[in-house]
């Protein structure tokens, strides 16, 4: 599938734009951007940590070790393994259970879809572009993330009917089924988090807060390659990548992220060639941040584990 989308953002590209583009990029601000990036990643841990607080005060730069040990995890591993990466980060070092770390990561992901649905609809509207293969995502992730909406809603309330449902299981020994009404009542517990006015509150200040940076990031990026973009094409174009991320794919949604940059970015007045410049790059520099944190992260974790063991 990724080497499909790859070929197909590439078919038609000029090599010697591509190169020229790459040649005559401002580098010297590229500092600039990779502070800015790491202050996104940052409002991010503290956006997790508002759901971890149900649970119990976790200090921030915990979260934040965690997460990144997380986000490099998605980077190199398929089937975004690294959710499971930070969520047994987070439990190990702070005694909190893994089911609920993973609860609230859940919830971390679907509020995130529900706004990038929301983002990419107002900026495909406010663009002036109407195109199919956008329009057709956006449905299908709206259906997708009312479901899990009112999945995050109701799921709890279930509780007592799931909890009979595995009583009722007659295979399952006493010890299995106490072992499973423990996850799950951590795993509820987790998406509970988002149940709390002022949890939520808090939460959505903070999504607003990291596409907003991710926008002008996006924007500022344009502008070292000497690339138009406005902050609304900017945004356009992370909901189109945010939601391809649904899309199965190899680690890093190489050929995906092409593909759909090629098509967000063309209606633009950007070519195939300088499109495809702009979104290795921020890829790129995307890498190169994430897997800086996520090393000293597992550097981190290593070093704590061997002081443990001792």
């Amino acid at each position: 599938m990724a080497g499909l989308f790859l070929y197909l953002a590439v078919r038609e590209i000029d090599w010697q734009v591509f190169l020229l583009r790459l040649r005559n990029a401002d580098y010297e601000y590229l500092p600039l951007l990779g502070v800015w990036g790491s202050l996104s990643l940052l409002m991010r841990a503290l956006r997790w940590r508002v759901l971890l607080t149900a649970e119990k005060e976790i200090p921030a730069l915990n979260v934040f070790w965690a997460n990144m040990a997380g986000y490099l995890g998605n980077n190199i591993l398929p089937a975004r393994a690294g959710e499971l990466i930070r969520a047994v980060y987070i439990g190990r070092q702070n005694e909190v259970t893994t089911s609920f770390a993973l609860a609230t990561g859940f919830v971390e992901r679907f509020v995130d879809m529900i706004a990038l649905i929301i983002l990419g609809a107002i900026s495909l509207t406010m663009s002036g572009i109407l195109s199919m293969p956008i329009r057709e995502a956006l449905v299908t992730m709206s259906l997708i993330s009312v479901i899990g909406l009112v999945t995050i809603i109701f799921l709890p309330y279930l509780r007592n009917l799931i909890n009979r449902f595995i009583t009722a299981l007659s295979f399952l020994t006493p010890s299995l089924k106490e072992k499973l009404f423990g996850i799950l009542n951590q795993f509820l517990r987790g998406i509970e988090a988002i149940h709390n006015p002022q949890r939520f509150t808090s939460f959505v200040i903070y999504t607003a807060l990291i596409w907003g940076m991710d926008g002008f990031g996006t924007v500022f990026l344009a502008y070292i390659f000497h690339l138009q973009l406005s902050l609304i094409q900017a945004f356009l174009l992370l909901a189109a990548l945010g939601l391809s991320s649904a899309i199965p794919s190899t680690p890093g949604y190489i050929g995906v992220y092409q593909f759909v940059a090629v098509m967000v970015l063309k209606p633009f007045g950007i070519s195939s060639a300088n499109a495809l410049a702009f979104i290795l790059f921020l890829q790129v520099m995307n890498l190169l941040v994430v897997s800086l944190w996520g090393i000293l992260a597992l550097l981190r974790s290593s070093e704590q584990f061997a002081k443990t063991s001792f």
